[in-house]
């Protein structure tokens, strides 16, 4: 109620598409009766709360594209139906369109509250959720979640739409809508920003699995980031192997080329030492981001907080590796996803780097056992 109760300061047109997935007839129903309930408490005809559902579960994208085709507005905003939005959300929105007039994509501010476990601590420190807070940290994103992002409407670019190749419970669909906008409106991208910060655009985003472990979530983000690896090869890189995908490489030659396949000491020596030296390096680089997301925690407890951290990145880099080689897409593997879109090229090339020299300490720990 709190999202179909929102209203504007000024006279405009406001139409809510509640697209219910896979619901049994009890939430239909109770759905059906809160937006009738709310028809007869809006302001004025200009408002109106319609209500789409359908039997199986067909997933985001499909329920995304459901709405946005529903529509005929200029604008579309997409909420989670899980956030809490900001009352004035909407004004923040109308305004950003005054001040840029040919922007196609506007990306709100969706925050999470205050990190209150260990999990949640482990969360802001691996800053997996960079992209929901972009909207501060940039007045041109490259892309936003669709927690909270506002697109022009379908009828004015009917091409673009969410993919249904992407995981049902979300990831990757949202990157590749965007790029698709950036994509129709090419022409309009070289002189101006397709896509729009609005920090003034808040909604309130709860922690997943209400604030408890939730390693599945994150994988099913890295499987949907995978997709996109294959659908904008042109917005990828090359890096030297990582942790996981040295791992592989050297399992297969260690069963292909050594004369004494069976004597697995070396190899089982190698992985652990590769893996031990990536989670050392990477909890010692999330120490400081640690020490402020639990600040008035003992030492030791930042350093569990800052591996666990680790694990959140490495459960990421498992993930893409493995569906590559689940869809034998062997092109995926050591290429990287450019999230930034061309906009930090330093950071691209200092990851490249970093590959590079991570990479000649895996080959000395391999050359050490297998000497």
């Amino acid at each position: 109620t709190k999202i179909i109760g929102l209203c504007a300061s000024v006279k405009m047109y406001v139409k809510f598409w509640i697209v219910v997935d896979n619901p049994d007839k009890e939430n239909v129903d109770h759905v059906k009766t809160i937006a009738t309930k709310m028809n007869e408490k809006l302001p004025d005809s200009n408002y109106f709360v319609n209500v789409i559902h359908y039997g199986d579960n067909r997933g985001a994208s499909y329920a995304r594209n459901t709405g946005y085709n529903y529509s005929t507005a200029d604008w579309v905003l997409f909420l989670d139906d899980d956030i809490i939005p900001d009352p004035s959300i909407i004004d923040a929105y109308a305004g950003s369109i005054q001040r840029y007039p040919n922007a196609k994509v506007m990306v709100g501010l969706s925050e999470l509250p205050r990190a209150f476990n260990t999990w949640t601590e482990i969360l802001q420190t691996s800053n997996v959720m960079y992209f929901y807070g972009i909207a501060n940290h940039r007045i041109h994103p490259p892309w936003g979640v669709t927690a909270n992002l506002m697109v022009k409407g379908s009828r004015h670019n009917q091409p673009v739409q969410f993919k249904a190749l992407y995981p049902k419970t979300g990831g990757g669909e949202d990157i590749d809508f965007v790029f698709q906008m950036k994509e129709y409106y090419k022409a309009a991208a070289k002189t101006e920003g397709v896509v729009v910060g609005v920090k003034g655009a808040k909604v309130q985003h709860p922690w997943w699995n209400k604030g408890k472990c939730c390693y599945k979530q994150i994988n099913g983000w890295a499987n949907g980031d995978s997709m996109c690896l294959l659908e904008w090869p042109e917005k990828t890189f090359f890096v030297a192997p990582n942790w996981v995908e040295c791992i592989v490489f050297l399992s297969l030659a260690h069963v292909l080329f050594l004369e004494q396949p069976l004597c697995v000491s070396p190899l089982l020596k190698s992985l652990i030492a590769i893996s031990t030296f990536d989670h050392v390096t990477k909890t010692i680089g999330f120490l400081t981001s640690a020490s402020r997301s639990c600040p008035r925690s003992h030492f030791l407890r930042q350093i569990i907080v800052a591996f666990g951290g680790s694990t959140v990145i490495s459960a990421q880099e498992i993930t893409r590796v493995y569906c590559a080689l689940k869809r034998l897409c062997f092109k995926s593997l050591c290429r990287r996803m450019d999230w930034f879109d061309g906009q930090a090229k330093m950071e691209v090339f200092d990851f490249q780097l970093r590959s590079v020299l991570y990479f000649l300490v895996y080959s000395l720990i391999v050359y050490c056992y297998y000497s």
